[in-house]
């Protein structure tokens, strides 16, 4: 677990702030999720208010005109001169009365009466509207006549768009003998909208166009407000003109931005004609931007929260990984102090044993002259033969010095080494060792193979893994072999291999085998650091990489199974 997190720190810092900012965005994804939910409830709520609003005005206006006029048609005996074709008597009873319209708040611009025949009997319009009375014609059809029944809708007979009241003139006998005919301005509905919504804007949008409300007629209406809110309705029109084209009038509702600020366009109310035909769309702009920052503010919060969250712990894992990578040095330290321990050890106990043999000569050698000289048989020449062969032994020791001292002096920068001559000097200084353990060696490394690392390191990785090798074989009754070999692999890869007949390692060790204090062998015989310092060597070659595996081979006619240490680095060419 220790080596784990030691080699995988990094890698837990990124998952962490990883696993961090995936929550940050799920979280700030998940509230901006319900906020545009409410944001889109908030705007189909407005488009609502904003229909029954007009709805609801549409209604009570036709009631009150309805009321009002049937009230005055039968007052007058308005079907009783529809019957008689009397105009002048029509127009001396009606004409009076809807002049009082101006004072009632609702802004007349038009009031035509027809007889049962569609014939246009009287009408009236401000002066300022230009018309033709002979180019007028009944709104609705002969249906109103066999319904009874009054109707609303946007009509075009007086000026591009306005609204028209029809209600049937009935006689005594509830017969429909003619149709009244009351136009009303639109600038109505945009006052009475402004009503219900603070600071919101209204348009009509008919024929591909908005509606220009500066066309310059005035209504009958005695009423400054209607005035004034013609006025506003004529601003609210520039105020879209500027992003009419922008508008999808597909959708009921657009999200428009002009400058910093955001409009909610509600198209949900469509104009349709008192046949039911659509004549238009009737436009509000609501301002939506406080909301929207207000949206935009709580996912500011969130970034605040996930900046604060990643510092806190920023400055948690700082602390935390001095800590333990200050543990991790200590126990590196201490592991490479029992590495040196050991591998001394280890030294010390080879020197011995390859001095045993040149001691014993040496022995022997002054055993012999003592004798040669006790019986006189000591001469000159025999002198000089013996102290050349004492000086061979001692040469020999003070070699065998010299090789162990180097293979502990790994140098302190990178150079060139070469595999074929590092394994061939690794098989010669434990070869007494092989010999005494009766194990045969079995070099097929002949070809010339070179790399980056450190000085030795080719030496000190062979030697571990044949001493480590020679350990398992000691356990082996028979034959004893140890198989070096090796290949050439794609993009100038070299894989040497040791293979040993020792029975392989147990398979749940293979992938720990490299770890420090993990060992085959009984805990007293074993420091379970050989292969760790492989490891560790190998880290230091051009693309090193070291792993063990159990595998049988063919040697001398034989099929023999064991475990297989295989190395494997770049090669370099020569000079390179």
């Amino acid at each position: 677990m220790k080596r784990f997190l030691e080699a995988s720190k990094k890698r837990i810092v990124i998952v962490t702030y990883v696993l961090l900012f995936c929550m940050f965005c799920f979280f700030s994804l998940m509230d901006l999720h319900k906020r545009t939910s409410d944001y889109a409830y908030f705007a189909n709520k407005i488009n609502s208010f904003i229909k029954n609003a007009h709805d609801s005005e549409s209604e009570y206006l036709c009631s009150r005109l309805v009321n009002y006029v049937t009230a005055i048609a039968q007052e007058k005996h308005f079907a009783e001169l529809l019957k008689a074709g009397d105009e002048e008597s029509l127009q001396k009873a009606a004409e009076p009365v809807f002049q009082d319209f101006g004072k009632r708040y609702v802004p007349v611009i038009s009031v035509l009466i027809y007889d049962g025949n569609g014939n246009l009997r009287f009408h009236m319009t401000p002066p300022s509207i230009s018309h033709d009375p002979t180019k007028f014609h009944p709104s609705v059809g002969k249906e109103v006549f066999t319904t009874k029944k009054y109707s609303y809708g946007y009509e075009t007979n007086i000026v591009p768009l306005y609204f028209c009241t029809v209600l049937p003139v009935r006689d005594a006998l509830a017969n429909v003998v003619g149709t009244i005919e009351v136009g009303v301005d639109v600038s109505f509905f945009h006052y009475n909208l402004k009503w219900f919504f603070n600071d919101v804007r209204t348009a009509i949008f008919s024929k591909g166009k908005l509606l220009d409300s500066s066309n310059g007629y005035k209504t009958n209406s005695a009423e400054f407000v209607y005035d004034y809110y013609r006025r506003l309705k004529a601003n609210d029109a520039e105020f879209f003109s500027q992003f009419k084209d922008r508008i999808d009038f597909r959708r009921t509702r657009n999200d428009i931005q002009i400058g910093d600020r955001y409009y909610l366009v509600s198209t949900s109310q469509v104009l349709r004609d008192n046949a039911g035909r659509e004549v238009g769309k009737y436009l509000v702009a609501y301002d939506m931007t406080e909301l929207r920052l207000r949206h935009w503010g709580y996912f500011y919060v969130w970034l605040l929260f996930f900046a604060i969250t990643a510092c806190v712990m920023l400055c948690i894992n700082m602390v935390g990984f001095r800590k333990y990578e200050r543990i991790i040095t200590e126990q590196g330290t201490m592991l490479a102090q029992r590495s040196k321990q050991c591998a001394l050890g280890e030294m010390l106990g080879h020197i011995g044993h390859q001095w045993r043999q040149p001691l014993y000569n040496l022995s022997l050698i002054v055993q012999n002259i003592g004798l040669q000289n006790q019986f006189g048989k000591l001469d000159d020449a025999l002198l000089a033969s013996q102290i050349t062969l004492a000086n061979q032994n001692i040469q020999y020791m003070s070699n065998i010095i010299d090789d162990w001292r180097s293979l502990l002096m790994s140098g302190s920068s990178r150079t060139v080494i070469e595999l074929q001559a590092s394994v061939e000097r690794a098989i010669s200084m434990v070869a007494p060792v092989m010999e005494q353990s009766k194990i045969t060696i079995e070099n097929r490394i002949t070809t010339p193979v070179q790399t980056m690392g450190f000085v030795n390191d080719l030496v000190q990785l062979t030697i571990n893994v044949l001493l480590n090798a020679r350990d398992q074989l000691s356990l082996v009754t028979g034959e004893r072999f140890i198989l070096l070999s090796c290949r050439e692999e794609a993009g100038g890869l070299v894989t040497v291999t040791f293979q040993d007949n020792g029975g392989g390692i147990p398979e749940h060790l293979l992938k720990r085998v490299f770890e420090p204090y993990v060992t085959t062998k009984d805990k007293g015989d074993g420091t379970g650091l050989g292969l760790y310092l492989c490891h560790q060597i190998v880290s230091n070659l051009d693309q090193g990489k070291v792993w063990a595996e159990n595998r049988s081979f063919e040697l001398q006619g034989n099929v023999l199974q064991g475990a297989c240490i295989c190395v494997q680095f770049a090669r370099i060419t020569e000079g390179g």
